[in-house]
This record gives structure tokens, sequence and C-alpha cells, in this order.
């Protein structure tokens, strides 16, 4: 599945460096201001998401179900605060205190959302998953860290869509690694059919929801960004009931409500 997203992803973001930066001149400009160091930032990136990050998410998901391990997981902005802090963002204790409630939201949400039948796992099983959930949740915030390092001392004009290009390649080969070691002998990518049935997806969530990803912790404190860009869960709840595909739930809402109060203490909004 990585691979597939990063293979559809990588030569969108191409396009978009050679368009922004006005053509194959700017293009390979952009990409010769590229040093070292921000390959070694991009490479831990998707180490810490694509590469394994993501493959200890699922693995915790084995034994604690989706919601279980979204949950644990999706404390990643708390960590993420914390390797802002290590690097000089000031943080004030409201925006720690709305940092707190806007990740508590989100876990609501997730813990209450639809049920779904589920094999029942020993004790054991469920410490383990808990366990990867919240490992991979440290990684996750490595990688949100990672990406705001990533562009530092590139030319503003098309560092986003050039840092991004590097991403997927290196994810690509990070997947490739990966599927080789875990599962080795499986398809490297999706079937061409569901590639194709797929492919809109992708281009959405790989593509532009890369973009404004990197885009968004680049330009924002990482306690501010890392919170915004974990609240996929929460904007699902208001677009499902107002689509009937969901019927009114008290936590959920609940849940949504302290998002609401945690970003308006992240940004000081009174």
């Amino acid at each position: 599945m990585n691979f597939a997203r990063a293979l559809i992803a990588a030569p969108l973001f191409f396009i978009a460096v050679i368009l922004i930066t006005g053509g194959f001149g700017g293009a390979i400009a952009a990409f010769s201001a590229v040093k070292p160091v921000n390959l070694g930032w991009c490479a831990l990136s998707m180490f810490a998401s694509y590469g394994f990050g993501d493959v200890l998410f699922l693995w915790s998901t084995r034994s604690l179900g989706v919601p279980g391990a979204l949950a644990i997981a999706s404390s990643y902005p708390l960590w993420t605060a914390i390797l802002g802090a290590a690097r000089g963002e000031k943080i004030t204790f409201v925006q720690v205190s709305g940092l707190i409630l806007t990740v508590a939201g989100v876990v609501l949400v997730v813990l209450n959302g639809p049920k779904f039948p589920e094999h029942k796992h020993s004790k054991r099983a469920i410490a383990g998953g808990a366990a990867l959930a919240f490992v991979a949740s440290l990684f996750w915030a490595l990688n949100s860290f990672s990406v705001a390092q990533s562009d530092i001392g590139l030319p503003a004009l098309g560092a986003t869509a050039v840092v991004n290009s590097l991403r997927m390649i290196i994810a690509m080969i990070l997947s490739l690694i990966m599927s080789r070691l875990i599962t080795p002998g499986s398809p490297v990518t999706l079937p061409l059919i569901e590639l194709k049935r797929s492919l809109g997806l992708f281009v959405i969530e790989a593509f532009i929801g890369s973009y404004f990803f990197m885009y968004g912790l680049s330009h924002t404190p990482l306690a501010i960004g890392s919170a915004l860009a974990s609240l996929a869960p929460v904007l699902s709840v208001p677009i499902a009931l107002a689509l009937g595909h969901e019927k009114f739930s008290l936590p959920r809402t609940t849940g949504v409500i302290l998002v609401v109060m945690g970003l308006c203490g992240l940004m000081r909004i009174f």
C-alpha cells in the first residue's frame, strides 16, 4: 500500500516542482540546492512513517483493532510538541492544556466510532498491541519533526514539492525493503485493478495531503501543526452527520467540542 501511495505521488511532485519553479531549468536549480542534511531528514521522516512507523501501527491493530490502536497512536502530537520545545519553540501553559484537550478529543472520537465485530485477544496480546501503538506514536512524532526540518536552508520557491519528491522516492525504497524483510515473496505493490480503483484517493492523500502536511509543519509551531494534522477522524464526524451516514453520538460530539476548545487554547483564540 505505501509503495503504491509513493509511486503515484512521486511523479506528481516532480511535475509540481517544474510548474512552481518555472520550467526544467528552475527545477534543476531547486534540486541542486538540496544538501545531504536535507536528504537525511527526508530519509528519517520516511523511515518513521512509510518505512517502519506505519508497520508498527498495522501490527498493533491485529490485537487492538483500528480504533484502539489509532486512539493510542493519536497521542503523537504530544511527543511532537516536546520535540518542538527541544528545538527552541516556546509553548505556554494554555497551549499545553489546549494540546492535551485536542488529543483527548481525538481519542474520544476514535474510541466511540462505529463498532465492528473483532476477534477476542488475550491480555498479553492486547498489552503487546498497546505497546506497539505507543511506539508507533513516537515514530509518527519523529516523522512530524523530521518533516519540519527537511526543507531548512532550501530556497522557498518549490521547497515543499522538492522535499516531497525526495521523500516519496525514499518511501518506495524503504517500502520495498520492508516488504522483502517482513513478507518475502508477496507483491510489492497493489494489483493494477486495485491501483486504478484507488488512484483518486492516492492523489488526494499522498500528493495533496502530503503537500499541505509538510507545508503546515514547516510554517507553524510543531505543537499546532501536528495537532491540526491529526484531526482527520474528528473532521469526519460532522461530515458523516451532514450526509446522514452516522447517527448523533454524545461521546463523539463531546470529543469534537474538546478538540475545538483545545485548538482555541493552542492558537490562543479567546
